[in-house]
């Protein structure tokens, strides 16, 4: 899904902004430093795992609460940096970079190539 695409569905969500954070992709995405993502990954604040309920809820292969099709999410809001992107909480870039640098997945690849480009950019200003 695209950038509209992804904040269309993310706000019918309805969750309040303050009580969630876009993480890896999709901060990437509203960013405007990656055309499209797949998913959601979001990290919530208890008070909003407690509203829906993430402790019955089943998890994914890799350990991620998944209440929705197509959304990952993990409970420790408060645990990683963020900056506001568009009024949204967004993983800071650097998280991401180590983050990625450390999976170092096939499709990690171009995203640390763009991370790395993007604050090397913001450097020199």
């Amino acid at each position: 899904m695209n950038r509209q695409e992804f904040i269309e569905r993310l706000e019918s969500f309805g969750f309040p902004k303050s009580e969630y954070m876009i993480l890896s992709g999709g901060s990437l995405l509203l960013r405007g430093l990656r055309e499209e993502t797949q998913d959601f990954d979001l990290c919530v604040s208890a008070e909003l795992a407690r509203k829906l309920d993430l402790e019955h809820c089943g998890k994914d292969e890799k350990g991620y609460f998944a209440p929705f099709p197509d959304v990952q999410m993990t409970d420790n809001l408060g645990s990683r940096p963020y900056e506001l992107v568009g009024g949204f909480q967004c993983e800071t870039l650097e998280s991401v970079l180590a983050l990625k640098r450390e999976l170092m997945r096939p499709k990690d690849l171009r995203d640390i190539e763009v991370i790395e480009a993007y604050l090397k950019e913001q450097d020199e200003k």
